[in-house]
Parts: C-alpha cells; structure tokens; sequence
C-alpha cells in the first residue's frame, strides 16, 4: 500500500523553492545600495578592532532591513575573522537573562541554564571578548519588544557603555517597523548609543517586480510562469510595498500550481494565494479576549491618544486590563503603536494596523 504521502506529480514547476523562503539572503540585494553602503561604512570600524557605528533601521516591514543585515553581517564575517555577529529575534528572546546567556554563549563562553545572575553572565562577557580579541555585532530585530522589559532596559545601557566601562567594543544594530524606538529610550542610553539611523522606504510596485523576477530565476524552470503572474503578484504586494507579501504569494500560487499538476503558475493560482491570506485574519480575530475586541471596535476609525482611550473604556475596564490588551494586540500585529516627543515626556497614540 503506498504512503499517502507518495502522491504523483506530473509537472514539477520549482526548481529550487528555497530561493523563496523569507529566511533567504540572496547574493545581491537590489534597491537597497545607499542603505547598505551605509550600514558598511558604519560596521567596517568592527574589522579593524576599531569602534563600530550604532545603527537603528526602520521601515514598514517587508522593506529589506532584516535581509539587508544578515547580507552586509555575512559580508563582513567573510571579510574580518574578528567581527562576529549575532541575529537576535526580540519576540523570542527579550529578558536580560536570555539576552545575556545567548550573547554569552555566542562569544565562546558556555553558560549552564541554571545558577547564574545576570550580573554574574555579564562578568563573563566581559572577561570572555577581552581575552579572545573578539569584537562582537549584535543585531535586535523587532528591537521594540526590548522597551516592555525594564530589565531589558538596564541591558541596552550596559551594552552601550561597554567601551566606557570596560574597554572593549561591540557593534549595536537595532531594527524596528517604527520610527520611534531611539526616542523612547533613555536619555542617557540614547546618547551612549549615538546610533546612526537609517530609514527603508516602501518598495514600489516596479521594484517588486524586479525582486521577483530576480527570484523566480533561480526559483522555476524555465518558461513556467505565465507573463501576468508576477506583475500581479507585485501589485498585490505594492499596497504596502512588502516584498515579502510577494515573495509569498508567487511561493504559494507555485504550491497551488504544482498540486493540480498544471503546466503552468497561472493568474488563477495566484489569486487563490490571495484567498489563502484571509482565514488567517479570520482565525486571529476570532481568537481575540474581549478586551482585544473592545479596543478594536474603540479605535475602529482613526487615531487615539491612549489616554482617550482610557477614559472613553474607564466604566468597562481597569488600565491595567487596557495595557495588557495593548500589549497582546501589538505583538499579533493589529494595532500600531506610535510615540512622539513633547517637550520633556512624550505622548502615545494608537490606531489600527
């Protein structure tokens, strides 16, 4: 009896599907030269055991920053053996203590799970890229995560005065979807950090088709994508100006293709990838608290200040409830969070994402 797993397939359409993955670093990154010339000329200090540029990258997401660092990192590991960097993913790992024992381990000293103080990891930091040489690039994606943490706080200031302090060198780099991340900092790490920032503008809809094209030649066989398939794709993505909405779609539309055993990704197979994005929607919504719900239908239209929205929910909710609310909503990508400085504070509002 075959394996249900066994199924045939007539017409194989991807040659490589990898090329299509969103953890893909591809050899050249087009539309994003002056960003990453940048971002070289900040980090080259690191190959020559000099001081590196801080650097803090935002942008909607689907812009490049995440694939434009891992490129120039790559790049730069393959140019310096003391330059050593290291990805850190803040929805996953955002306390001290896990920063401190990734960091920690990462530079060549092994940490035991249990036994040890953040303090006492620190120390061996320390101690460990002072006896190896090493100069260390760390780079926070989705940096803003760090900000719910007051721990995580302390960390950034301790990273930032390692030179200060401690007579050694790392390089910082900090990405984030919004603008606002250096100025929610604290005076005293904002200016330790002296970061240089970079701003990666929305792809636009030819550039997205570029990108694809680029792709799709080491993605597919030849002569397998009908001619409308990736402007659509692109257009589609251009709404955000995402290309990792049209990567995905062309990935999916391929799948859809291949599945029927059709000669050929049509239109149809990608508009059936469109279809595919909306239960997902769907499913998210429908796991909401009431809370969530609440503050959705609260910022239906529009944009609030935090406080308004404290007031306009205070018979039905505590703050505290509210900020866990805001919290969850946040991290499922619903709601956008948007500080601005106002004289010695700052004000927070929210609209939907």
């Amino acid at each position: 009896m075959a394996n249900i797993f066994d199924s045939a397939k007539e017409n194989s359409l991807l040659k490589d599907e990898r090329f299509l993955y969103q953890d893909f670093v591809p050899e050249e990154l087009p539309f994003r030269d002056t960003e990453i010339g940048e971002m070289v000329f900040c980090l080259k200090p690191a190959s020559e055991g000099k001081k590196p540029t801080n650097l803090f990258l935002h942008g909607v997401p689907g812009t490049g920053k995440t694939v434009s660092s891992k490129y120039v990192l790559n790049e730069l590991a393959e140019y310096s053996d003391r330059a050593k960097a290291l990805y850190i993913n803040c929805f996953e790992i955002n306390s001290k203590h896990s920063i401190l024992t990734k960091i920690t381990n990462f530079v060549g000293y092994p940490i035991p799970e249990r036994g040890l103080s953040s303090e006492e990891i620190f120390d061996r930091f320390v101690s460990t890229i002072k006896n190896k040489k090493l100069m260390p690039v760390f780079v926070f994606d989705e940096a803003e995560q760090l900000l719910k943490n007051e721990d995580a706080k302390s960390l950034l200031y301790d990273l930032s005065r390692l030179s200060e302090r401690h007579q050694i060198f790392a390089g910082l780099i900090f990405i984030s979807n919004e603008n606002t991340f250096l100025a929610s900092l604290d005076d005293r790490v904002r200016s330790s950090l002296q970061a240089s920032t970079l701003e990666f503008a929305k792809y636009s809809s030819l550039q997205l088709k570029d990108i694809l094209k680029e792709r799709a030649k080491f993605s597919f066989f030849p002569n397998v994508l009908d001619d409308e398939v990736i402007p659509l794709c692109a257009a589609h993505a251009s709404k955000k100006g995402d290309a990792r909405i049209a990567i995905d779609v062309l990935l999916k539309a391929a799948r859809l293709a291949e599945k029927e055993n059709a000669k050929k990704v049509a239109v149809k197979h990608v508009r059936s990838a469109f279809m595919q994005e909306k239960p997902i929607k769907v499913e998210i919504t429908s796991n909401l608290s009431e809370p969530e719900q609440v503050v959705l239908d609260f910022i239906k239209e529009g944009e609030f200040s935090v406080g308004d929205i404290y007031v306009g929910l205070k018979d039905k909710y505590a703050e505290r409830t509210l900020r866990k609310a805001f919290a969850s909503l946040e991290e499922k990508k619903m709601i956008q969070t948007i500080t601005t400085q106002s004289g010695k504070g700052s004000a927070r509002t929210i609209k939907r994402a």
